[in-house]
């Protein structure tokens, strides 16, 4: 009977664990792509970071080589408000700008993402 109930608890357990992760895995799924830029991803994620971190604490820049991608993300533990991915297209002279996570980035934030491309 012992037997049967540590199961059924660690059955418990792990189901809970694995649904504490699974909104989190959604959430990074959940890609909007904003708009085309031209220009080289890095380039234009450095410049946009730049400009954003003068105004906004809590940002955070992941360059993510291996898939040509760099996210910038405005974060207050524990919640991420969110994420713009700068993803490289066309051999670094053009720019996919995805949009992820929880809510949409301000217009400011997509302004300056533009105004770097421009």
């Amino acid at each position: 009977m012992m037997k049967g109930r540590i199961s059924a608890g660690l059955l418990a357990c792990l189901s809970l664990v694995g649904c504490a992760a699974g909104p989190a895995g959604v959430l990074f799924d959940n890609t909007i792509v904003v708009d085309h830029l031209d220009g080289n991803y890095q380039r234009l994620a450095s410049c946009t970071y730049e400009h954003l971190a003068r105004q906004q604490g809590q940002l955070s820049k992941t360059d993510l080589r291996e898939q040509q991608t760099v996210r910038i993300a405005l974060s207050k533990a524990p919640q991420t408000y969110w994420v713009l991915s700068f993803v490289d297209e066309d051999g670094g002279r053009q720019t996919r700008l995805e949009s992820t996570a929880g809510s949409y980035p301000s217009e400011h934030a997509l302004a300056l993402a533009r105004a770097c491309a421009a």
